[in-house]
């Protein structure tokens, strides 16, 4: 999404990131990845209930398309460090309007399971 950030701002979208860390971690992991977008600290999970995004079984790292998907990654580049926080919880993409409705939602489900921008782009388009 980060490369995409020119796509989101002609679309008038606003990106922010939701995470567990805490501000510190946050900040590290933004200028680490130069994020240009805002991150909410949310140790305690509570948008991750919120949302409902579910939490991997404990061998789902050890499913096929997962291990796959790790190994792609990593031959692109896309190295991985060290695990923090809840390894477990699953990650969501949700567009909200500004009038506060849902107008695009992904459940991951895996933790390298990412929408396509153009189908989050599409959704916030339609809302005006």
């Amino acid at each position: 999404m980060r490369r995409e950030r020119h796509r989101f701002a002609e679309a008038g979208a606003q990106v922010v990131l939701v995470g567990m860390g805490t501000p510190a971690e946050s900040n590290a992991f933004a200028a680490k990845y130069d994020v240009p977008y805002p991150i909410v600290c949310d140790p305690g999970k509570i948008m991750y209930r919120i949302f409902d995004l579910k939490r991997m079984a404990p061998w789902g790292f050890l499913a096929p398309e997962v291990v796959l998907k790790g190994v792609s990654a990593m031959a692109r580049g896309h190295l991985m460090g060290l695990p923090q926080g809840d390894v477990r919880q699953l990650p969501g993409v949700f567009g909200i309007s500004t009038a506060g409705k849902i107008v695009f939602s992904h459940y991951a489900a895996d933790p390298a399971d990412h929408p396509a921008v153009a189908d989050i782009l599409e959704a916030v388009k339609e809302t005006g």
